[in-house]
């Protein structure tokens, strides 16, 4: 028997157990929504982590998403209609970057870009940007340069 045949066929037993005065008695459950966690509006969840966002003046923002980093851009290269932004991230000194990678971002609209990638170890996360054209974006020279919360202890 399905799940809609019980419904159909126990129709009067539904009639029956609710003008029953005693509830207690009756063989119904009273049915329970499942949760789900709506990531409509987030799609991280809400447990991420808030990180030292001191660049977001500058449209670049981190977020913790687990074992990686979710990196938002909307800096001068995409304000000034790049199409494609590669995020160059290292680790270490910002003077004497380590186990330098390039990625490209993914376009989310005109002027917003964004990365997930892995954190691969611990130090000192330093970045810059550059768009297609070889235009670079380095924070004026300082570069971005983040805290490793992924691995603890990090330097």
């Amino acid at each position: 028997m399905g799940f809609l045949n019980f419904l159909y066929n126990n129709s009067e037993s539904l009639k029956n157990a609710n003008t029953s005065k005693s509830k207690a008695n009756s063989k119904l459950q009273p049915f329970n929504e499942e949760f789900s966690l709506d990531l409509s509006t987030e799609p991280y969840g809400t447990h991420i982590k808030e990180l030292d966002n001191s660049y977001s003046n500058s449209g670049v923002e981190m977020q913790d998403t687990r074992n990686t980093l979710r990196i938002l851009y909307s800096g001068i290269l995409a304000k000034n209609g790049a199409n494609e932004i590669y995020a160059v991230i290292g680790y270490g000194d910002n003077l004497n970057w380590e186990n330098v990678t390039e990625y490209p971002m993914h376009k989310l609209s005109d002027e917003k870009f964004e990365l997930i990638f892995p954190v691969t170890r611990a130090g000192q996360i330093n970045m810059a940007f550059r768009d297609s054209s070889n235009n670079w974006d380095n924070n004026s020279g300082n570069n971005y340069t983040f805290s490793n919360y992924i691995y603890e202890g990090s330097h």
